[in-house]
């Protein structure tokens, strides 16, 4: 797994700004520690809950890293990264979706990685 958290791409693409997240996790839970673990670690996180809401972010907002779920209202994962990819903004996809297919077209679709839930949130640092 590539570190995109804390590797040197993501930090020359915000030189001495903090770091913007998006997360997209429709279950709160998960959104709200993915939100705490990262604002602890420096970063600036914003959470949307759904596809569509995730869009309307990206579209009023500059994000430098997206945590992307696959099963989401509105607007799924896979159709979203079509909408992301022409932005240039490196995805992460944090889903329950194991399969294989699913991870391949996760990657294809220009996903910098692709993880499997559960995880251990340091497995994102």
């Amino acid at each position: 797994m590539y570190n995109w958290i804390f590797s040197e791409d993501l930090q020359k693409r915000r030189g001495n700004k903090l770091i913007r997240i998006l997360t997209v996790e429709d279950e709160k839970p998960i959104s709200n520690l993915l939100r705490m673990s990262l604002e602890k670690a420096g970063y600036s996180c914003t959470c949307a809950y759904d596809g569509a809401e995730a869009a309307e972010f990206l579209e009023h907002d500059r994000y430098d890293l997206v945590l992307l779920d696959i099963m989401l209202p509105e607007i799924n994962g896979f159709e979203l990264m079509e909408y992301i990819r022409p932005m240039e903004i490196p995805v992460i996809f944090i889903t329950a979706k194991a399969g294989v297919d699913d991870k391949v077209k996760g990657l294809r679709l220009g996903a910098e990685d692709y993880m499997v839930k559960p995880f251990d949130v340091l497995e994102l640092f």
